[in-house]
């Protein structure tokens, strides 16, 4: 597991850190950024009549990052419900695998015996899931796609391995806490818990969420869960690869060293004293 990353349990960092998670998503005003044992999370929230800008967003944030080791899905070309069997828990995809944990889906939105993940491309659902990786957009109601459906399980587990390193990862989430859930995204070790405040967010709302890590990795495993049942939502979009960090400004390059001498003076000080 990727060791980096652990939630601290106590304390007053962990206490602040609980309650900035609890404010990101909460805050609808506009994107909102996160970061917790070095990794960094950003959301940039809309709703279902802005999904043009919230694609916008992805293509921005491809565009104003060099990625290498670039790994796409958007779960087209794969068997939606209502054609044939369908297809479920997807095990072999261009970023890793999906597969449900938690409580099974039971809901009106449910599809099949509710125990899999399902690949949906029903995208007049009531319950508003849709595609939201087409580009362009068309009009809310007419957009033809698939996209990833939790079919109601309490969580969907991301597991990549084996495509090579990678820092960064970008996705939406589709239609997150509209029943009032507390839904968390845990990366790794580290538990961005209770993203929606408890919040009952708007039906069929979108969020692109990146995610940086303090360094690349070859495996990894997030899971998106609500703490209740039956509050389902959708993944599409995901994509992760390998980002160049960021350039430390010259002033702040140099300050770098200086605080590190300014330390070790302190402490001969110290052990002199």
């Amino acid at each position: 597991m990727f060791g980096l990353v652990r939630l601290r349990t106590g304390g007053t960092i962990a206490a602040l850190a609980t309650g900035l998670a609890a404010l990101m998503l909460a805050t609808a005003a506009g994107a909102m950024t996160l970061t917790m044992d070095g990794i960094t999370l950003n959301a940039d929230p809309f709703n279902r009549s802005k999904l043009a800008q919230a694609q916008t967003a992805m293509a921005d944030y491809r565009a104003t990052h060099s990625i290498s080791n670039l790994h796409v899905e958007t779960f087209e070309g794969y068997q939606p419900w209502g054609v044939g069997k369908g297809t479920q828990n997807l095990r072999h995809t261009g970023v890793g695998r999906f597969t449900p944990f938690g409580r099974t889906g039971s809901g009106n939105s449910v599809v099949g015996n509710g125990q899999k993940l399902q690949v949906r491309n029903d995208n007049h659902m009531f319950w508003g899931r849709y595609n939201s990786s087409n580009t362009p957009a068309l009009p809310p109601g007419l957009a033809d796609g698939n996209w990833l459906d939790s079919n109601d399980n309490r969580g969907i587990k991301w597991k990549i391995d084996g495509l090579g390193s990678f820092n960064a990862l970008a996705f939406f989430v589709i239609d997150a806490a509209d029943v009032g859930g507390k839904f968390s995204i845990k990366v790794g070790d580290t538990l961005f818990k209770n993203l929606a405040n408890g919040n009952r967010l708007k039906n069929g709302n979108i969020y692109f969420l990146s995610i940086l890590l303090p360094e690349a990795v070859d495996h990894l495993t997030l899971r998106f869960s609500h703490n209740i049942h039956n509050d389902g939502f959708g993944l599409d979009g995901a994509l992760f690869g390998k980002v160049s960090p960021v350039p430390v400004p010259p002033a702040a390059a140099l300050l770098v060293p200086a605080l590190a001498l300014l330390a070790g003076v302190r402490r001969r000080h110290l052990r002199r004293a």
